[in-house]
């Protein structure tokens, strides 16, 4: 790769590089009782060697005492964090609290279901379930980091496994749920080319050969069963659920399960995972962008309401379902009205006092 730019900066991990190595030459010179001309005669042929040398050794000498002081940096880190969550402890009061009664009621599902026979639809639910409540739990620590912008990208997976939740729902087909799960084989498929087409450029080992032909098997039988549009499709498995030829994508299943709304947000979120100029736009002052703030915690409430809102937004929606699906018929209402109340906390916390 050229050098396009030609903007030289002595020093950047080294301070006075040639200056020690001069220092160092001249301290060998002093030491000599040879003559000028005779040691440039001398050095001239092995002066790139030695040089070669000297980097060897002072980048060597640099890595081995190249050190983070744990202890400092965490003191530092969790000092950070308890600023933001005091500074804006009456949104994550309840933004915390809707994500923990969730995760209990997660883990008592968990407790009830597991000696017992459950079909399709509610083993990829309840495990698509963790998936979106770890996601909330992960938006919490980038979020408590003042890491608004990484808060975003989890969000989206979190919202991408919820709407596939719902779907998978909504739906209650088994053979819906089994299909979900079928085909992920696509997946593996494209990392099985990925690494065949690299791993020797990576010094890797290949894979097993078995693995590639149960693989194939496994394709053939689903191309058999399902027809090549399954696999062919990246939502294959939710073909069947629209008329015609139209192939399932996931604005169809926004809308089928009527969270379209929440496209607009999403679409932001996109932006912080795909390299476009738009991901700059939290950091811009006027039409420009102000370089150190791109390594700067955020620490405003203001940055904090969408991925707080949002997430709680998502897992409001999907709780919904939960706890209809798991409720006893006595307890639903009141179980719906206490997640709704600690949601409405949220959201007043947002209000100007």
């Amino acid at each position: 790769m050229g050098r396009f730019k030609k903007i030289e900066i002595k020093g950047l991990f080294f301070e006075n590089f040639n200056k020690l190595f001069d220092d160092a030459l001249i301290e060998a010179i002093n030491s000599t009782d040879l003559t000028e001309k005779q040691i440039i005669e001398k050095l001239a042929p092995e002066f790139e060697g030695l040089f070669s040398k000297y980097e060897e050794s002072i980048s060597n000498l640099y890595a081995e005492k190249q050190n983070i002081n744990l202890d400092n940096f965490l003191k530092v880190h969790f000092k950070n964090q308890k600023t933001i969550a005091e500074t804006n402890k009456d949104s994550f009061n309840p933004f915390l609290s809707y994500i923990n009664i969730s995760v209990v009621v997660y883990k008592k599902i968990i407790e009830q279901t597991k000696r017992k026979k459950i079909d399709s639809t509610l083993k990829i639910n309840i495990a698509l379930y963790g998936l979106v409540l770890r996601r909330a739990q992960q938006i919490v620590d980038l979020l408590l980091s003042g890491f608004i912008d990484a808060a975003m990208i989890v969000w989206r997976s979190l919202y991408e496994n919820a709407i596939i939740l719902l779907v998978i729902a909504i739906e209650n087909n088994n053979e819906l749920a089994d299909k979900f799960f079928q085909h992920s084989i696509k997946n593996s498929q494209r990392k099985i080319v990925s690494y065949n087409n690299n791993y020797q450029d990576l010094k890797f080992k290949p894979l097993p050969i078995t693995t590639e032909k149960i693989l194939k098997e496994e394709t053939e039988r689903l191309n058999q069963k399902y027809g090549k549009d399954f696999l062919s499709n990246e939502f294959g498995w939710a073909d069947d659920l629209f008329p015609g030829k139209q192939k399932a994508n996931f604005k169809l299943l926004e809308e089928k399960v009527q969270m379209n709304r929440f496209r607009p947000y999403y679409l932001i979120c996109c932006e912080q995972i795909h390299s476009n100029f738009n991901a700059f736009n939290n950091f811009m002052s006027g039409s420009k962008i102000v370089l150190p703030s791109l390594l700067n915690q955020e620490i405003d409430m203001k940055s904090f309401i969408d991925p707080m809102q949002y997430t709680v937004a998502i897992l409001h929606e999907v709780n919904d379902y939960i706890l209809y699906e798991f409720s006893t018929e006595k307890e639903f209402n009141v179980n719906s009205l206490f997640t709704q109340k600690i949601f409405n906390k949220l959201q007043f916390s947002f209000k100007p006092s």
